[in-house]
């Protein structure tokens, strides 16, 4: 079941979705195959600290975070992956590693350009069982989120 604050952060955003839900399914990849969908089409949430603050990645399941490209696009050289136990109160209520990428957590959004061109997106909807899909021009006005080319890589 998608956490209330999360459907409320939909409903108050315009953000039309559809709901899924499917077999547990903790890493992005097994998200993809739980919903039949390429991995290419499944926003994976990395949490990041950038300079100190807490921002959201969002590349596809199928990719891996291309470090370099967020350091030139931004300006900086000090981005880590931050570990759960820094934000996992942040993501209340949502289950660890199930964050979805919505400004309702109040960080900045960064996704990778190529994702940002597929017509929808699948994304956790707060459980590993449950999944959001959504359009995503939509949901990159709806939550603000910037492209950064080559922020996902192969």
């Amino acid at each position: 079941m998608i956490p209330a604050s999360i459907e409320s952060h939909l409903k108050n955003h315009h953000l039309s979705y559809q709901h899924h839900v499917h077999a547990r399914a903790v890493p992005a990849q097994r998200l993809a195959a739980a919903e039949g969908v390429s991995g290419y089409q499944v926003a994976k949430t990395i949490v990041l600290n950038i300079d100190g603050e807490l921002a959201i990645a969002v590349i596809a399941a199928a990719q891996r975070l291309d470090r370099d490209a967020l350091e030139m696009a931004l300006g900086t050289s000090d981005i880590q992956t931050a570990p759960e136990e820094t934000f996992v109160d942040r993501f209340q209520p949502c289950e660890p590693g199930a964050e979805p990428p919505l400004c309702l957590f109040g960080l900045p959004i960064y996704v990778d350009a190529t994702l940002a061109k597929e017509p929808s997106l699948m994304m956790r909807g707060g459980t590993h069982t449950d999944a959001l899909q959504v359009i995503t021009d939509a949901w990159i006005r709806a939550e603000q989120a910037v492209p950064i080319e080559g922020l996902g890589t192969p």
